[in-house]
């Protein structure tokens, strides 16, 4: 019987990689440097990681799943599409505010070609009860009629934006400033 992965040497390789590999870009990793960086030993990691490719798609899969669930919360569902919407978008845009690295990462590698097309479809399905939330608030009348790939489009991207612009230090963003962008965004797919 195989041994079980410890979770913790999991996650700090999963930590290790995310940040060298926003550093340096895929070709730059070197799992030697992740295996320091993680505090693990080089031959424990490729126990894990059978290659580079291995690692970064699992990082991939598990940073998607945190995200689905950032966005896709019961806690969220309120009377309302607008309400549940809202709950939705500031979950999503609480997560990247908190793990930008994460987000980044993602975002490099989701046009790569260095995530498999299972683990991007995997990914995606993650995103189903969104995709239909959108489609019933569409049948509603509640936001517009569009490709709900361009709606999510459309919010992630000025989600990503906002957070990259508040990373570099170019804005600081307050309680009162996120309620604008999350009107700003509201108002973008509202019908």
């Amino acid at each position: 019987m195989p041994k079980l992965k410890d979770q913790n040497k999991v996650n700090a390789i999963h930590r290790a990689a995310i940040e060298l590999v926003t550093k340096t870009g895929f070709s730059g990793l070197k799992m030697a440097e992740v295996a320091k960086k993680s505090g693990v030993a080089t031959g424990t990691l490729y126990v894990y990681y059978k290659s580079k490719e291995a690692l970064i798609n699992d990082v991939y899969l598990v940073t998607k799943e945190e995200i689905a669930g950032a966005i896709i919360n019961p806690e969220y569902l309120k009377e309302t599409f607008y309400e549940t919407f809202k709950a939705m978008w500031y979950g999503y845009f609480g997560y990247c505010l908190q793990y930008p690295e994460k987000m980044l990462f993602v975002e490099q590698f989701i046009y790569s070609g260095y995530i498999s097309e299972i683990n991007i479809a995997k990914a995606d399905s993650n995103f189903e009860p969104l995709d239909q939330f959108l489609i019933q608030g569409q049948k509603n009348g509640d936001i517009k009629e569009m490709d709900v790939e361009i709606i999510k489009a459309h919010l992630h991207g000025s989600v990503h934006e906002i957070v990259k612009m508040n990373v570099r230090g170019d804005i600081r963003l307050e309680e009162d400033g996120m309620h604008t962008c999350f009107n700003m965004a509201w108002d973008g797919i509202k019908t």
